[in-house]
């Protein structure tokens, strides 16, 4: 049975462009069906709009902050979760003034960052 270490794993750049996520696990360290992935957001960041294929779960640890999830406008905060459906617009944002650390975990074992959602362009006059 695989042990990972979350200290041994490296920290990558999230969505928001800064390096506040750490894939823990994954097939890379024996996991067969889905990732867990550690985010720890600072003040003031966002997670912008973006899909994934599969299922994920975000658990919300500590912090606070709003999150879209499709057309909804959702207040975060420690001690819930948000279930994502494939394929569903998602994003978040830390709008307390300490981290906002969560667990994320999606159904697949070689999830990657998620497909960005593109603004719709603004009307033309």
């Amino acid at each position: 049975m695989p042990v990972v270490y979350h200290r041994d794993r490296p920290i990558i750049l999230s969505a928001s462009g800064e390096p506040s996520l750490s894939m823990v696990v994954n097939r890379e360290v024996g996991a067969s069906s889905l990732s867990i992935w550690v985010g720890f957001h600072a003040p003031g960041e966002v997670v912008p709009l973006h899909t994934h294929t599969v299922e994920e779960v975000l658990t919300f640890i500590s912090g606070e902050g709003i999150a879209t999830l499709g057309t909804e406008t959702i207040p975060i905060c420690a001690d819930m979760s948000l279930v994502v459906p494939p394929g569903t617009p998602h994003g978040y944002r830390n709008t307390g003034t300490g981290p906002l650390r969560l667990v994320l975990t999606l159904a697949d074992p070689d999830a990657r960052l998620g497909k960005l959602v593109e603004a719709k362009a603004a009307p033309s006059a």
